[in-house]
């Protein structure tokens, strides 16, 4: 069993230049027991999809289609919307819509999207029709959000996003927790500078093992292999122990390594442009100068420090005077709410004493002769209840108005009081900065009496200024040169060998805790591969590496060493394997859902298409209560590939949606 005390001692051994305890601090990890192949049981299950929207040609779209369990076919055309379905699925999923077609993208105004991860139901609702996505995600079925409407409750929301960025986010951190997937982070060169770029695997990434397009098939898995994307998805998906401390090791390794790098290029830099002893002659001359100027021109030199000094103070001065003035306009702008606050408030309570009419009918000129109307006629109406205009009696407010009245009283004597705290905290800080503006005013006027009894000669300070500059720059391009020689550099190179070490150590312990795992997981590809009539193979090899390599006619041949048909075949097998890895075993973190974009191409032979179809087939009739499986096709021969109930089938010339 794999113990971090007994991997410390073990390295102590080799790396004795450290202390152990050194060598524990370099390797630490915050959470080396983070992996586990022990499966989640989180299967995930698409229950429906709904399209809501208008194509470009006023069409109406109102699609609506139900998903099951095992086996799903949707048969149509090419370029009938197949790919747009499946990616609108994704976009519900992930939040991720960058893949839909843009003229698609127009039309759609709503999505729903329906889906189980274990026994619980949840739902994806997208509203695209204004300017900005809207997103919610629903412990709930589309049916019950359907019959709650707008009375559904809100503990059942788990969240609410406003942007297309935060529904990508709050996706990908609910899908982590459900299957305790996280981020596997790599390094990579940055052409602009010698600095690295830092990436991560994201859930778009992780979906590429549900979602299986056309243009992927000449790869097992993954399309692009970029910082080795692929397998750092494998080891994720097989839960494989040690995965985030390899992963963190490593990343920790590139950046001190890159760092070294930085070193040896400043280092090589300097060392091709410059001559130590003659710079060490005119850093002794230089200094000889300052030392005469200081020397002879203390005055001046102190005149300097003092301006310096004046500069400094000047500078605080001005940031304590324009925060004063930015919390005095804060306190202006707070009085006039509190004013228009006050004025509203006396204005609700003569409302509340005197009547709705009242107040809420303000009239200031008369509407036949339009002149102003006098201030003692509305003194009447106040007093006597009487209309200023036509002297007939004024109805007081009801209780029900009396009511609504008395809330919003409430509602803006709470408003007043936040606003006058605000206020008095403002004062105070006020007063404060004012204080602090009066202490600095005396320190200037302090620094200015002193320059002024000094004759300052500007040249002197120039050229002690000067001075000072190729001092210091000479003295970095003597410590650059020199810098090969210091224990900092050697220290550097021996913490990455210390990584590398333990990285190797990590790894080998990996593969061996890891062996069963991965020995069921060639076991379930190959029977896979020979119950899918590839007989020839007689072994799956998996590598240290990850690397998957098939055994035929006694050859071992990468997946792209296979023919076509073979290829399909090995694909379906692999991604199938690691399904039946959580089905029989209770390993691995696959979601147990595949959704597979044009299985078979033009140019794969019709018996080969129709044995694909058997293995579907086969697939719906051993395991349609344990996975799902959507494929589209434009092949005749695959609408055989499971039940007719789960088969949707469009005629010629006939769209999807």
């Amino acid at each position: 069993m794999f113990s971090f005390s007994n991997m410390i001692s073990d390295i102590y051994k080799e790396y004795n230049t450290f202390s152990k305890s050194e060598i524990e601090d370099l390797l630490f990890i915050d959470d080396i027991d983070k992996d586990s192949p022990i499966s989640q049981n989180n299967r995930l299950r698409i229950n429906k999809l709904i399209i809501k929207g208008e194509k470009n040609t006023g069409e109406i779209i109102e699609f609506s289609k139900d998903f099951y369990s095992g086996v799903n076919v949707i048969f149509a055309e090419n370029g009938k919307g197949k790919s747009s379905l499946f990616k609108i699925i994704k976009f519900g999923l992930t939040g991720d819509k960058e893949s839909i077609k843009k003229d698609v993208l127009k039309w759609l105004n709503e999505v729903s999207l329906e889906f189980n991860i274990g026994e619980t139901t949840y739902t994806t609702y997208i509203d695209l029709s204004g300017k900005r996505t809207h997103g919610v995600l629903y412990r709930k079925s589309i049916n019950e959000i359907l019959a709650a409407g707008e009375n559904i409750e809100r503990i059942s929301i788990i969240f609410e996003t406003k942007t297309d960025k935060d529904f990508r986010e709050f996706m990908q951190e609910f899908i982590y927790n459900q299957f305790s997937y996280y981020s596997l982070k790599w390094t990579s060169g940055n052409k602009d500078t010698i600095d690295l770029i830092e990436n991560q695997t994201s859930w778009k990434t992780y979906y590429k093992s549900i979602y299986l397009e056309s243009k992927d098939y000449n790869v097992l898995f993954l399309n692009s292999d970029f910082g080795s994307q692929g397998k750092k998805i494998l080891e994720m998906l097989l839960g494989l122990r040690l995965t985030y401390a390899i992963n963190y090791l490593t990343q920790k390794k590139d950046h001190l390594a890159n760092s070294q790098n930085k070193q040896d290029f400043l280092m090589k830099q300097n060392n091709d442009q410059i001559n130590v002893e003659e710079l060490i002659e005119e850093l002794r001359s230089i200094e000889e100068e300052i030392s005469k100027l200081q020397e002879d021109k203390k005055k001046t030199f102190r005149k300097s420090l003092d301006i310096e000094k004046y500069n400094s103070l000047s500078n605080d001065l001005k940031t304590v005077n324009d925060e004063l003035q930015k919390a005095i306009n804060e306190k202006e702008e707070l009085e006039k709410q509190l004013n228009q606050t006050n004025r509203r408030l006396i204005r609700l309570e003569e409302e509340r004493e005197f009547g709705a009419f009242f107040s809420n009918l303000e009239i200031k000129m008369c509407p036949r002769c339009e002149h102003t109307i006098q201030s003692n006629k509305k003194e009447v109406e106040k007093s006597d209840h009487k209309c200023m205009l036509c002297e007939h009696e004024l109805e007081d407010a009801s209780p029900e108005q009396k009511e609504i009245i008395d809330i919003k009283i409430n509602e803006l004597k709470k408003e007043a009081e936040t606003l006058a705290t605000a206020i008095e905290l403002l004062i105070g800080r006020i007063d404060d900065k004012q204080q602090i503006s009066e202490q600095y005013l005396i320190e200037i006027q302090k620094v200015e009496s002193n320059i002024e009894t000094v004759d300052f000669l500007n040249d002197d300070i120039d050229t002690l200024s000067n001075l000072i500059q190729q001092k210091v720059e000479i003295e970095y391009q003597i410590k650059m040169n020199s810098f090969a020689n210091k224990d900092d550099s050697q220290n550097l190179d021996e913490k990455i060998k210390v990584l590398e070490h333990a990285i190797k150590y990590l790894n080998s312990h990996r593969l061996e805790l890891s062996k069963e795992i991965l020995k069921s997981l060639e076991e379930l590809i190959l029977s896979q591969i020979n119950k899918f009539g590839l007989t020839n193979v007689t072994d799956v090899v998996i590598s240290k590496n990850l690397d998957i390599q098939f055994l035929q006619n006694d050859e071992l041949n990468k997946f792209s060493e296979l023919t076509e048909g073979e290829q399909l075949r090995a694909k379906i097998a692999f991604y199938l394997g690691l399904m039946l890895l959580d089905i029989n075993y209770g390993m691995g973190r696959h979601p147990r859902l595949l959704i597979i974009d044009s299985p078979g191409k033009e140019e794969v032979i019709s018996k080969d298409l129709i044995s694909l179809a058997s293995i579907f087939k086969e697939i719906e009739e051993s395991y349609s209560d344990k996975l799902q499986i959507i494929i589209g096709t434009a092949l005749e021969e695959l609408v055989d590939a499971s039940a007719s109930q789960k088969v949707l089938k469009r005629g010629n010339e006939e769209f999807v949606f």
